[in-house]
């Protein structure tokens, strides 16, 4: 800080160089605001004036030490706290996180114009009002979020915390922080049950349990979503270079070979087919069922191919499968195409983590 005697003032604010201009301000600063000097409304009022007129032409760490001044202050003209906000976050941060004199509509105003830097200080302010978090919220940068998620005086509507449920999906950083407030509902707890991994949910059984229900959760959506997450992995969709053959998993020597299940299609034998397909995927019968007949041709990709199928197998189990008894036809449609080139495209390893989380399922969810 620059110590200019008070009866230099008057010289030094005559002065055009710009660090001249940077040293008044310093010093009207600390003789005005820091001293914490009994003034007058008139001499306050006048300093504060010769402050607005300097600050647009002074150094940026004078601007950032008077905004850190004025944060605090109650009286400071709106003007000038509102210029300081617009300013690099360096200056902008003390008075976004601390000033009450920006009101809710210049808050809303600068989330909306300015960047994350200016959206996360104005996300940590001690106190922040239910429109101006949602304002936070329809950013969907998660960054932001997480921010006004750990703010304890952030007020969220039941629609705001709800759309944030949502964006958690994707975005697993505000999974924890959610299950922190106090405002979620039990049923975005029972939600987030259905997607979030092992180590939420248990955080999430005490919450419901705490709010004196219990945890019944739809686990066929949960099954469902376990094969939207495999299919959003990298490792599940491979290029076209997967190699053809039955795997040498252990144990498999004792499941039916592809080929079995081929030949019970040709002679007809449905049950035997249902039979064999069940013991080769460890499916139950409701599971084995859905998958078949319920879930469309791609969930009998998924199967097929988590249980070793090479293309030629499973384009003529296909074919049997879907064909309505005509299935040299059916393998003429693009249909047919569609689907080989779907199950060429996936990824054993990832086909293998949807069959395990359907056998993980109890029969009563195969139920629809």
């Amino acid at each position: 800080m620059r110590n200019i005697p008070v009866e230099n003032l008057v010289d030094v604010a005559r002065s055009a160089r710009r660090e001249d201009r940077s040293a008044l301000a310093e010093a009207i600063g600390e003789l005005c605001l820091k001293t914490g000097r009994n003034l007058s409304n008139k001499e306050k009022s006048l300093a504060y004036d010769i402050i607005s007129a300097l600050i647009r032409d002074v150094e940026s760490q004078v601007r950032a030490a008077l905004s850190n001044q004025l944060a605090d202050q109650k009286d400071a003209p709106h003007s000038l706290i509102v210029t300081l906000a617009n300013d690099v976050i360096e200056v902008a941060r003390p008075v976004l996180m601390r000033s009450v004199v920006l009101q809710d509509n210049d808050l809303i105003d600068m989330i909306v114009s300015k960047a994350e830097s200016h959206q996360v200080a104005v996300a940590q302010r001690e106190s922040l009002p239910q429109k101006v978090t949602e304002t936070l919220v329809r950013t969907e940068n998660s960054s932001v979020i997480a921010a006004a998620l750990s703010n304890t005086g952030a007020q969220f509507s039941e629609r705001v915390l709800e759309d944030v449920v949502c964006l958690s999906r994707e975005h697993e950083g505000l999974q924890g922080l959610l299950i922190q407030r106090q405002e979620l509902s039990t049923a975005q707890a029972r939600k987030m049950y259905e997607f979030v991994g092992h180590a939420m949910r248990k955080a999430l059984e005490e919450k419901i349990v705490a709010s004196g229900s219990e945890v019944e959760v739809d686990i066929d959506q949960v099954v469902d979503q376990a094969i939207a997450e495999a299919l959003e992995q990298e490792d599940f969709l491979s290029p076209l270079d997967q190699p053809d053959g039955h795997s040498d998993r252990p144990g498999s020597s004792l499941r039916p070979h592809p080929r079995q299940l081929v030949g019970a299609l040709q002679q007809n034998d449905l049950f035997r087919f249902e039979e064999l397909f069940q013991e080769l995927t460890d499916l139950t019968e409701q599971g084995a069922t859905r998958v078949l007949y319920d879930s469309g041709p791609e969930a009998i990709a998924i199967a097929c191919k988590a249980c070793g199928f090479d293309r030629r197998n499973f384009g003529d189990l296909l074919a049997l499968l879907q064909g309505g008894g005509e299935p040299d036809k059916f393998r003429q449609t693009s249909a047919y195409t569609k689907i080989i080139d779907y199950f060429e495209r996936i990824d054993a390893t990832g086909a293998g983590r949807v069959l395990a989380a359907w056998r993980r399922a109890p029969d009563d969810s195969w139920v629809r």
